[in-house]
């Protein structure tokens, strides 16, 4: 938010520094017009931007030609807006319909309509327009926050599947779990936010890799929301909790960025496989809690497989 307040208080001061060495009259307008020129990202300030221009540049004609055939009247100002704002609404160019409407009250007020003046609203529209669109070329890079919050997320990833490791084999859940669930939400969405601001700044190269794998965190994340739930349910200790409890430990040391999983999906079914040939449950007690953890099993296995799948999208 600081960054975007900076650059329109620098491109406002630029435009009305250029308005006044030009000697352009209203050259304060350019300024408010640079101003809500500037934009999140550099395609939202081009496309904008180019709304703005036309959507101008259509006031500036119906102004030439309403005030100087039928007079400089307040209710012509009143027929020109319901001729304007219907265009900019038909060809989705609301963004520009203020800066149009204040560039037509030149026209109304000026004692006459003349190339001077004419050439003076271009200008002033120009310059706002021109000095914004540059700024927002310079927009902040976005990569080394993006990496430095991918960094924190598989890191506190590690700590919250370490937990649930943990939670296997004492019985019991962590007070600060439910806090670490909070902001590890937080920052998924604040990220995700990130990504796209870095697709949407970029024209020329590709960049979904940074959408794709914040998607791909948010979609484990759900998973790990849904694992969390099977330990309200286990009532008593089993015997497959403690292999269960190795394995996920496993994998809380194996979180990041370049592992495809296949390894421990690998050993995920012949730990399946495994408690395939433990000996039966003795009571409805035990079968409820082996049954609650085999659907624990299942949800770290899609855990994994949405990171595998994240892993080979990336290598195609």
């Amino acid at each position: 938010m600081y960054n975007l307040a900076l650059k329109m208080a620098i491109s406002a001061s630029i435009t009305l520094i250029i308005g006044n060495v030009l000697g352009l009259d209203y050259a304060t307008v350019g300024a408010v017009i640079a101003i809500l020129s500037i934009q999140d990202t550099r395609r939202q300030a081009l496309i904008v931007g180019k709304k703005r221009v036309v959507a101008c540049l259509i006031g500036i004609l119906i102004s030439i030609i309403f005030y100087g055939i039928l007079g400089q009247e307040p209710i012509i100002f009143g027929i020109f807006l319901l001729v304007l704002i219907p265009i900019t609404y038909k060809f989705n160019m609301q963004e520009g319909m203020v800066p149009a409407v204040v560039l037509s009250t030149h026209f109304l007020v000026a004692d006459k309509i003349t190339i001077n003046l004419i050439v003076n609203e271009i200008m002033i529209m120009i310059i706002g327009i021109g000095v914004a669109a540059i700024a927002n070329v310079f927009m902040p890079s976005l990569e080394d926050k993006f990496k430095e919050d991918k960094e924190w997320i598989e890191e506190n990833y590690r700590i919250l599947i370490y937990k649930m490791a943990k939670s296997l084999m004492t019985y019991t859940v962590d007070i600060d779990e439910q806090k670490l669930i909070d902001d590890i939400r937080s920052k998924l969405y604040e990220s995700k936010e990130t990504a796209y601001k870095i697709v949407n700044n970029n024209f020329f190269r590709s960049s979904s890799y940074y959408t794709d794998y914040i998607n791909m965190r948010i979609n484990q994340f759900d998973t790990i929301n849904r694992m969390r739930l099977h330990f309200h349910k286990f009532s008593i200790p089993v015997e497959q909790m403690k292999v269960m409890a190795k394995f996920t430990y496993c994998v809380s040391e194996n979180i990041r960025e370049m592992n495809d999983c296949k390894e421990l999906l690998g050993e995920l079914e012949d730990l399946r496989c495994e408690f395939k040939k433990m000996s039966l449950p003795k009571t409805r007690e035990e079968f409820e809690n082996r049954a609650e953890l085999l659907q624990f099993l299942n949800d770290m296995e899609e855990f994994l497989m949405i990171k595998r799948n994240f892993s080979e999208t990336l290598n195609k």
